[in-house]
């Protein structure tokens, strides 16, 4: 982590890259940055900090709806390509939060909170983004379920270290100082009966070892993304 500190603007190039989606890919990735919109009940003229942002799917929604949208991004490629949009974006790595001049009404980390580097790292940069929330503000926090994705949850990134299941997101808001919590699990953006239906299939699926095996098909890598997108997730959403 120390060269990731000193030079923080690469940090995640496998992804802003190397790692670019298919068009379908595209659509169901919307599809579920949609889903945590709404389910977070993000409404216009409210104000979103997003910390690790990515490509921008749920800053896209944001700045459509009306949104006031700020971000913490790391990596320069993207925080760059967020900037062009009319985003605030400030680079850095978390934890700890820089120093923010505001409160927001809402902070959202998707895919993020899994790489945190260990559970005192989760367990702070939790506790500081309830100080940057408003009164009744949200913390949005969508993460693999690791009962669900098991070997695929390391796999499929080298920086994932800090183990998500719902039971353990509920945990750390509540030692975060978050009292209501709502949450619910998502296969894509497919919520309810059938993401449970779903997910016990797609985690057995072998294109993860098909991949290993032949680690430059581009057809097996693309296949073992697509079952990592629909792989089961955890949307919780605690209130300050």
């Amino acid at each position: 982590m120390e060269n990731q500190k000193k030079d923080p603007d690469t940090f995640f190039d496998h992804f802003s890259r190397a790692d670019k989606p298919t068009k379908i890919g595209e659509r169901f990735v919307t599809a579920l940055a949609r889903k945590i919109f709404t389910y977070a009940q993000i409404v216009p003229g409210s104000s979103v900090l997003e910390i690790g942002p990515g490509r921008g799917d749920f800053a896209d929604i944001c700045l459509k709806e009306g949104v006031e949208y700020s971000a913490i991004e790391a990596n320069r490629q993207m925080a760059e390509s967020l900037q062009k949009k009319g985003a605030g974006v400030i680079m850095a790595m978390v934890p700890p939060l820089p120093v923010l001049e505001r409160e927001f009404d809402a902070v959202v980390m998707i895919n993020v909170m899994e790489h945190m580097n260990s559970t005192q790292d989760a367990l702070a940069i939790t506790r500081q983004i309830r100080q940057v929330l408003k009164p009744g503000g949200k913390f949005v926090i969508c993460s693999p379920d690791y009962l669900n994705w098991r070997g695929n949850f390391f796999n499929c990134d080298f920086s994932h270290a800090y183990v998500t299941t719902r039971r353990r997101l509920d945990q750390l808001l509540v030692n975060g100082g978050f009292g209501v919590k709502r949450s619910c699990h998502l296969c894509g953006p497919i919520s309810g009966l059938l993401c449970f239906i779903l997910t016990p299939v797609v985690c057995r699926l072998p294109f993860g070892f098909l991949n290993a095996i032949f680690p430059n098909s581009k057809v097996f890598y693309k296949l073992y993304k697509a079952q990592l997108t629909f792989s089961r997730k955890v949307l919780i959403v605690g209130e300050k």
